[in-house]
């Protein structure tokens, strides 16, 4: 049977992004997973190490989630870099880019266009910019069932608790503990999440019809 590629572009969108992204895995040697569920296109490039956990669920296009997602999404590791996504992990839109090492957890949600960087991508003097000096890089842990929001960013050195959230539209530039809602430009704790948090919880301080 002749495959052509006017037959691999009439493919349903899923497998064709699905047989796409396998191309892009095997090409950058990069092991492909249990359960990788690709929606739209996907950026992939693996100069250093990915490894990705069992379950994950990435979407690239507005048409499979209508949060408002701006652009594909992309995971890079640089040179000597290591970018580890763990279990259970969803994304919509992230930008995940490691020069040095981003880690992230079990069970962790990425909201729409949210945003991961190790590195600061340039010097910040500007001598250092025209003399091509190294950007700063630094290590970024997400712990498990961690939810960034929409429109998050995670600047190089930050590690985030596990279960805590982060706001939508936040810039994290320093570590937030576990189990905390945190928020701003930069992001601050703004409390704990407890028990009272909880959907049928007596106390709980969502909108529950029941």
């Amino acid at each position: 049977m002749n495959f052509s590629l006017a037959k691999l572009i009439r493919l349903p969108s899923y497998y064709f992004w699905h047989l796409s992204a396998r191309v892009q895995f095997a090409i950058r040697g990069v092991k492909w997973p249990k359960h990788l569920t690709i929606k739209g296109p996907l950026g992939l490039s693996a100069i250093g190490k990915i490894e990705l956990g069992d379950h994950i669920t990435i979407v690239n296009d507005s048409k499979y989630n209508r949060a408002g997602i701006n652009h594909p999404t992309q995971l890079v590791a640089g040179r000597d870099a290591i970018l580890k996504i763990g279990n259970n992990v969803g994304m919509s839109g992230a930008s995940i880019y490691a020069e040095s090492s981003i880690e992230i957890g079990d069970h962790v949600l990425l909201g729409a266009n949210a945003r991961i960087y190790d590195t600061d991508f340039h010097p910040i003097h500007f001598q250092d910019r025209v003399a091509g000096a190294p950007a700063k890089t630094a290590a970024v842990v997400i712990g498990e069932h961690v939810w960034l929001a929409a429109n998050v960013t995670i600047l190089k050195g930050v590690h985030i608790g596990a279960r805590s959230v982060i706001a939508a539209g936040s810039v994290v530039t320093s570590d937030i503990p576990e189990d905390c809602l945190a928020g701003g430009i930069p992001a601050k704790v703004i409390r704990k999440i407890t028990e009272n948090d909880l959907y049928n919880h007596p106390n709980s301080k969502l909108d529950n019809p029941n």
